[in-house]
């Protein structure tokens, strides 16, 4: 696809002063003519116009015109006028003849090689047919009455003048053309001995053909000590690969390319830098020159080594803190399922009577020590999730029966809290292939977080049917309690986060049971989903996508779960 470059506007005003200087020219010669010959016929008055016409093109360059059109229908417009002259004045004898060589001197002007062979071609043409012409005959009379001598010496003279106005418009040309080329090397190569970055320019096989003085800030280098030398040869061992492949990218695929390597400093020590190349100029079927720009990354590579190990080492303090809760749980349970035995004696007076103060106490210690081994189990199921040791254990059982044992844990605190509970698992989804103590885990959790934080009066209801196209359970747990914000619905779920507000800080809890609710329904391949509005309860919908069984009992489901890692 062609690309227009506009025209400058010096380009511009030489073109509109040659045109007006061959106006003039032509000018003096009409009067000249006019003065031997008197008042001229049509064919002359035509040849007179003729020589006025670079006039108007003076006043068109003036215009948007584009100027390379211009340029053409002069040369175009001057060749054709020096035929009709040379027809007028004798033909091949006529002593204007000469100018046809002003056509391509002054094609030289407007363009390259091209325009001047064209230029050249269509003045030939134009010559052919003036002697075409008078080989026919066809030649008008001349009415020129000066002797040759004279005639050939006005000729000469005004091609002389117009061969002069042609070389002054090329020398300002090629001193602007100059000019514009020394003030453009001058700007490149101050910014290429001032930029910080490393400028480099490499021969098709990687060698380095120049290089800026940033080499000496970069590798204690002088720039003649690098040149010469082939990339590879200041490059890490290690590294030589990924500077091949961007050379290779720039050189042979004309792309862009590049890569971070260590670079060998004048010392010894290696420097981390970046290298973007990219083609200097494509030959089509060639390999290119390739012009390279080299940055120092030293410092961000110390940042980036300083996050990973920062990240490293919180990584290994997340895992030390999972194995050490995970590897905790015997000694944790064994002294509270103690404390929660004798204290259940001691509330029973299976061995005599306490009296009712102290079986008063004993139920305290029951329930104080039951509620700490619910929130240590929490933890310790939470950790086993995040550090990979929690296996499910799955098996066909029936999930009414399951949801209903889950009810009647939570019925005393519900009947406390004065909120009923009610329950409605479809006969679809009665049975399913799940881990029995998970799903379990699943509902107590939501009905307590339900029962928690329902008002007095409200319901908390637990429902169940088939999804997945008839291959999963989707189970629901809805509540009619205070809602939760739309800010805070984005941090649930996360381990130990909770709503900040007055009513949720007066509830116990560690915040890790949606935390364990999510992280189970993961590890059966599914999901849990949260939606709530403040005032209008809320909804959390667990789905299990491959728990359905068929009549005889057997998963529906091909799909193998896979393992799942929990969010650190």
């Amino acid at each position: 696809m062609a690309v227009n470059i506009p025209d400058s506007a010096g380009e511009r005003r030489r073109f509109v002063a040659l045109q007006a200087a061959k106006a003039g020219v032509g000018a003096a010669l009409g009067l000249g003519f006019f003065g031997m010959i008197g008042r001229p016929d049509l064919p002359e008055g035509l040849a007179m116009a003729g020589l006025m016409a670079p006039a108007l093109l003076a006043l068109l360059g003036l215009a948007r015109i584009r100027l390379g059109l211009l340029e053409q229908a002069g040369l175009a417009g001057f060749a054709l006028l020096i035929g009709y002259l040379a027809v007028l004045t004798g033909g091949m004898m006529s002593p204007l003849i000469v100018w046809f060589a002003l056509v391509p001197a002054e094609a030289a002007l407007s363009g390259g090689r091209k325009a001047v062979v064209r230029a050249g071609l269509f003045a030939a043409l134009v010559l052919l047919g003036v002697a075409a012409t008078q080989a026919l005959g066809l030649l008008p009379p001349s009415r020129l009455t000066l002797p040759v001598w004279e005639i050939t010496f006005v000729s000469m003279l005004a091609a002389l003048v117009q061969a002069v106005l042609i070389a002054a418009a090329a020398q300002d040309r090629q001193r602007a053309a100059d000019a514009a080329a020394a003030e453009g090397a001058a700007m490149y190569r101050f910014l290429a001995d001032n930029a910080m970055d490393l400028i480099t320019r490499h021969s098709s096989d990687g060698r380095i053909r120049f290089a800026s003085p940033a080499t000496i800030a970069l590798l204690g280098r002088l720039p003649d000590e690098i040149t010469g030398l082939a990339l590879g040869s200041i490059v890490h061992p290690d590294d030589m690969g990924a500077v091949q492949a961007a050379l290779m990218e720039s050189s042979y695929f004309g792309r862009s390319g590049s890569a971070e390597v260590r670079l060998r400093h004048k010392d010894g020590h290696d420097v981390w830098a970046e290298i973007r190349c990219r083609p200097a100029r494509m030959t089509i079927g060639e390999p290119a020159e390739i012009v390279a720009v080299t940055r120092d990354i030293s410092e961000r590579k110390v940042h980036e080594r300083a996050l990973e190990d920062a990240r490293d080492a919180a990584l290994d303090a997340s895992r030390a803190k999972s194995r050490f809760l995970a590897n905790m749980s015997h000694e944790l349970r064994t002294p509270l399922n103690a404390i929660i035995g004798f204290s259940e004696m001691m509330s029973r007076e299976m061995f005599g009577s306490l009296g009712p103060r102290y079986q008063e106490y004993s139920r305290l210690v029951h329930e104080s020590g039951s509620h700490l081994l619910d929130l240590i189990n929490s933890v310790l199921d939470m950790s086993k999730i995040e550090a990979g040791k929690f296996e499910l254990s799955e098996e066909l059982f029936d999930l009414e029966e399951t949801a209903q044992s889950a009810v009647r844990f939570l019925r005393m605190p519900a009947e406390r809290a004065h909120v009923a509970l009610a329950l409605n698992i479809a006969p679809g989804a009665r049975l399913v292939f799940a881990d029995k103590r998970a799903v379990k885990q699943i509902l107590v959790n939501l009905l307590s977080n339900g029962v928690k934080f329902t008002p007095p009066g409200g319901e908390v209801r637990v429902a169940a049917h088939i999804a997945n196209g008839g291959r999963g359970i989707e189970i629901t747990v809805t509540d009619t309690g205070t809602g939760i914000s739309q800010a805070d619905l984005e941090r649930l779920g996360r381990p130990f986060e909770q709503v900040e507000n007055a009513e949720v800080r007066a509830k116990e809890g560690t915040g890790l049971g949606l935390a364990l609710v999510k992280s189970l329904s993961a590890l059966h391949g599914g999901e849990a989903e949260l939606s709530s509005a403040l005032g209008e309860g809320t909804t959390v919908t667990v789905r299990l996508p491959y728990a359905a069984v068929d009549a005889k009992g057997d998963r529906i489901a091909g799909a193998t779960i896979l393992p799942f890692r929990a969010a650190s």
